[in-house]
């Protein structure tokens, strides 16, 4: 039995708390036959055959002779089918459970099988979370799905419980049959991810700009070659950042640029952008009654980008990343901006407000301008909760993508089949810029032009402030906030929370573009 995976250092006495909120059960790897751990509950997956029948062989035969033939009655009697998630528990002789649980289909194609693991294992643990204290997961039948299976079954024990007295028991510790190396990058990508799901699903006073600033500050100073720079709002002031400036300035809590920088490799860092609205009330713009309950995960893409760029610094990859959280609470006050207005942004440009409510972009064009001009990041990525026409067109489950690179398209698109979180490529319409500008007779552009093809418009304003750098721009609207997908959900979503979307792509796609250092 080895170790868990390289387990970060205590916090010292006096550090910030609440950050991270929950980390994942521990991981430790066993070497012999994972159906002796001596733990109260055992998970093995269970596939179909091409005939579309139960397989009872191998890991799983053995298994249902320790529970005296459980299973194979069950699938005789029909009650056990083996669809994807489905669970059948049967108990061995001395009291321990073993969780059947359908895996899908052994000839699916890759992003299916890696699909399927995720949900299979999810859907187990989901059953026994609150129940066992340790578990052993049965992971090498999934062949080469096996860690997809373990990020699964990582993700659906998440619980949120930081503000609840009575908190429920959850898993602390699971067994598994990976390789080590295998191993430690799930865990080190479901933190990353709970990370994101911490932030994005905080309220807001917990999380307001200054605080999370300085929570990213004390959590990212665990880590190797990271350090973490904070604009404050002074500075923001001083140096022009009047995005970010003006959608903040509403709130007494003001707003602040949140740069992390993580030195892994050589040459120039790939920028992750991350739109960190704290709470978005709309501003002037007030949003309807009904909007507002879900805007505590309008930080959501900065969630994102906060959490790949810690799983990025715990696979120590060969790269330079640079992330960058402009954060904001955008309210109504007598310092509000107001429509009408004329900012000034960072690279000078000056955009006319048309409505308040599209304040993500100005907070965003600051962010990647700084990236493309100050930083000279070789490329940039960015990630918001921005329109309702994104998610009015794709639905809770797709984020849709924009970029004029079709070889940065792809290789986004294979890290979304990879990782599960779905992306729909839209179109950069140039003939609808000519609104951008008409609807601006004060400034050079409007920060919103017009409600058709609204996702096209936003990603139009934003790419006038990457200055030429290859960029794409991932607007998660829908899976961002992910509350309303219910049933529809992948497994290991938690429910009635955001599901920290994007991490997992981004790592995926970061990964594709390093090397593990040894």
């Amino acid at each position: 039995m080895l170790r868990p995976f390289n387990p970060l250092p205590p916090r010292a006495p006096g550090g910030v708390p609440g950050m991270l909120y929950t980390r994942p059960p521990k991981v430790e790897v066993v070497e012999g036959d994972v159906l002796e751990a001596r733990v109260s509950d055992i998970v093995v997956p269970v596939f179909k055959g091409g005939d579309g029948n139960v397989k009872l062989e191998g890991i799983v035969e053995r298994a249902d002779s320790l529970t005296g033939g459980a299973l194979s009655r069950a699938v005789k009697a029909g009650r056990f089918k083996g669809d994807v998630g489905e669970v059948f528990t049967g108990y061995t002789d001395d009291g321990r459970a073993i969780h059947f649980v359908g895996a899908g289909s052994e000839g699916d194609e890759e992003a299916k099988r890696l699909e399927n693991a995720r949900n299979a294992m999810a859907a187990a643990v989901k059953g026994i979370v609150e129940k066992s204290g340790e578990a052993a997961l049965a992971l090498k039948p999934l062949g080469s799905a096996g860690a997809e299976g373990l990020v699964g079954a990582l993700l659906g024990a998440y619980r949120f419980e930081a503000f609840k007295n009575e908190k429920k028991a959850k898993l602390s510790k699971v067994y598994v049959d990976l390789d080590r190396g295998e191993a430690g990058e799930a865990v080190a990508v479901a933190e990353g991810v709970y990370l994101a799901r911490d932030i994005a699903n905080a309220p807001p006073h917990e999380v307001a700009p200054p605080r999370l600033a300085e929570k990213l500050r004390d959590l990212f100073s665990q880590l190797e070659n990271v350090e973490v720079e904070i604009f404050d709002y002074d500075r923001l002031l001083r140096e022009g950042f009047g995005g970010i400036v003006n959608v903040g300035r509403g709130s007494e809590e003001k707003p602040r640029l949140i740069v992390i920088k993580y030195n892994g490799g050589e040459g120039e860092p790939i920028a992750l952008v991350g739109k960190t609205l704290v709470f978005d009330s709309g501003g002037i713009n007030l949003k309807p009654s009904q909007s507002l309950y879900e805007m505590r995960a309008d930080k959501a893409g900065g969630a994102a980008v906060a959490g790949a760029a810690w799983a990025v610094a715990r696979l120590h990859l060969k790269v330079n990343l640079v992330a960058l959280l402009p954060a904001a609470i955008n309210v109504p006050s007598g310092s509000s901006y107001l429509t009408s207005d004329v900012i000034r942004m960072w690279d000078g440009t000056y955009v006319e407000v048309t409505n308040t409510d599209a304040e993500g972009r100005l907070v965003l064009a600051d962010a990647l301008a700084y990236a493309a001009k100050a930083l000279g990041a070789r490329e940039i990525i960015d990630l918001a909760t921005l329109t309702g026409a994104a998610w009015i067109a794709l639905g809770p489950l797709y984020a849709a993508l924009f970029t004029r690179d079709d070889t940065l398209a792809k290789s986004i698109e294979e890290s979304s089949r990879r990782t599960g979180e779905k992306v729909w490529r839209l179109p950069l319409v140039d003939e609808y810029k000519v609104m951008l500008g008409r609807k601006a007779p004060l400034g050079e552009v409007a920060n919103a032009a017009m409600r058709a093809g609204g996702a096209i418009c936003a990603a139009l304003f934003l790419e006038r402030f990457t200055h030429g750098k290859k960029w794409a721009h991932i607007d998660i609207a829908g899976p961002g906030i992910g509350s309303d997908a219910g049933p529809m959900a992948p497994k290991y979503w938690p429910q009635n929370l955001a599901p920290g979307w994007g991490v997992r792509l981004l790592v995926d796609y970061i990964k594709s573009k390093a090397s593990t250092a040894k």
